[in-house]
């Protein structure tokens, strides 16, 4: 059947009354859908000349004739050579005799890191001489024919994982950079993980993945937008910051479940954690509540996962706008690291300590504290002071530090003030450790909560206890924010 008849007949079923055509046409359509994502494995020598590729060669493939294609990894002795492709490594045998004098020509000649093809015989590796380092490392390739397919220059810095670069040197060189492991694991990772997140929203449970405009108008939002000039004098395009406006007409225009991988742009230039492009897994769908929206998202990382990490468990943990406030001081918390905001107001209902009375006096005073695991051990008495006249500075705030369980006798401005069941109770609420230390303060509830809100900024630092000088610096630096 040609294109033009075939593309006519879909538009003859597509024009008939929606009544009696509407089960059929998208009943078959589900079913090529689901049919075509049914799994196998993957061809990765398909359409090529070689066929195998480096690192899938095993002792099962001996003696069969292969072709390789892939860079020398390095040689030795002008004996063996390592190839390798994004699959893994292979040892070639470079023959020695004289027939085979233009081939061991080429092998030996070819700088490392060029591009070769090799047909050979899979051989087994003679005994005492295999590597179980190696996957490959039973069988080697006695090499009957090669092609040198490009020679390589020299070049800045040698391709192998061991060997470090800068970032400066890595991203002038991307090209060279992108042969690594880790960015080849990090490139096919990511391939993976969006085909399957296709497969879970289209096949799985209806979406339709629709590409939006990337020239639109302006929409004014959070960050700046990058302009794209038209012909017209005086009048630019814009990239999108999102596919907001988009998704909605797509929902009132009927498209009920749509997706898309999408391309953002926002010109952020003055916070430099950010990129001025990224992708997102763009979601919009009519009829459906939080908890709908909820699952849908579990279960499309759980179903997109990749299976060599640690599995994920759902449903996840949720907390209410009010709890996070409250434990952490933000809205978005990290709760790996803990040291959550404790109320211990009722710990010092008694207390002699006077800006504690004061505040406490007040309709809506309370006290709050949050535990800094071996701060002691690492915080200085001038790190302390410091954040006591930031707190101070800044919030009208005092802050006072409390070294309950340390071995060290520092001279805490309330440590004579604290009665022994007081203290027993501060560290049953705290949960405190030896060397830990509880900054604590008081005030009215949202006057506290502003520095509540600064200090728990510890929790944003993704490095346990105990930390080095320099991560010493960077959560001190997070304190006082």
């Amino acid at each position: 059947m040609s294109f033009p008849s075939w593309l006519s007949q879909l538009y003859r079923g597509l024009s008939r009354p929606i009544r009696r055509t509407t089960q059929p046409i998208w009943g078959s359509l589900y079913r090529s859908l689901v049919q075509s994502s049914q799994r196998r494995n993957p061809e990765f020598s398909s359409f090529a000349v070689r066929t195998n590729t480096c690192g899938e060669l095993r002792s099962s493939h001996l003696g069969q004739e292969v072709t390789l294609c892939g860079w020398i990894q390095y040689r030795r002795q002008n004996t063996f050579l390592v190839l390798r492709d994004f699959h893994g490594l292979v040892q070639v045998v470079i023959p020695q005799d004289e027939s085979a004098a233009s081939v061991r020509k080429i092998l030996c000649e070819a700088p490392v890191e060029s591009v070769v093809q090799v047909s050979g015989t899979v051989i087994s590796r003679p005994a005492g001489q295999e590597n179980p380092k190696m996957p490959t490392g039973e069988i080697e390739i006695k090499v009957k024919t090669a092609e040198l397919l490009n020679a390589c220059k020299k070049l800045p810095f040698e391709i192998k994982d061991f060997m470090k670069k800068t970032e400066g040197l890595r991203l002038q060189y991307r090209y060279l950079d992108l042969r690594s492991f880790q960015m080849q694991y990090n490139l096919r990772l990511r391939s993976q993980m969006v085909m399957k997140m296709r497969e879970y929203l289209c096949n799985l449970h209806g979406f339709v993945d629709i590409e939006t405009p990337t020239l639109f108008k302006r929409t004014p939002g959070g960050a700046k937008e990058f302009l794209v000039p038209s012909r017209e004098p005086g009048k630019f395009y814009s990239l999108p910051q999102s596919p907001q406006q988009f998704k909605q007409l797509l929902m009132v225009g009927g498209l009920d479940r749509y997706f898309q991988v999408a391309r953002c742009y926002r010109d952020e230039g003055s916070r430099p954690d950010r990129q001025p492009e990224f992708t997102q897994i763009d979601i919009e769908m009519s009829f459906v509540d939080q908890t709908g929206i909820q699952s849908l998202i579990e279960g499309l990382l759980q179903y997109s996962w990749p299976n060599d990490k640690d599995p994920v468990v759902v449903p996840f943990p949720t907390v209410t706008f009010t709890e996070a406030l409250a434990t952490y001081g933000t809205d978005k918390p990290d709760t790996r690291f803990g040291m959550k905001i404790i109320d211990i107001s009722d710990v010092f209902r008694n207390t002699e300590i006077g800006f504690l009375q004061d505040a406490l006096s007040k309709p809506h005073g309370t006290v709050k504290a949050i535990c800094i695991p071996e701060g002691a051990k690492y915080l200085k008495r001038k790190d302390i002071e410091s954040i006591r006249k930031f707190a101070a500075d800044h919030f009208n705030q005092e802050i006072l530090p409390v070294f309950l369980n340390a071995n060290r006798n520092w001279n805490s401005p309330v440590a004579s003030f604290i009665m022994e069941s007081q203290r027993l109770e501060l560290i049953r609420l705290m949960d405190t450790q030896e060397e830990d230390v509880v900054l604590l303060t008081a005030g009215e509830h949202n006057k506290a909560k502003k520095f509540q809100s600064s200090s728990s900024k510890l929790n944003v630092i993704p490095l346990p206890f105990p930390y080095n000088s320099k991560m010493k610096k960077a959560i001190y630096f997070q304190i006082l924010l």
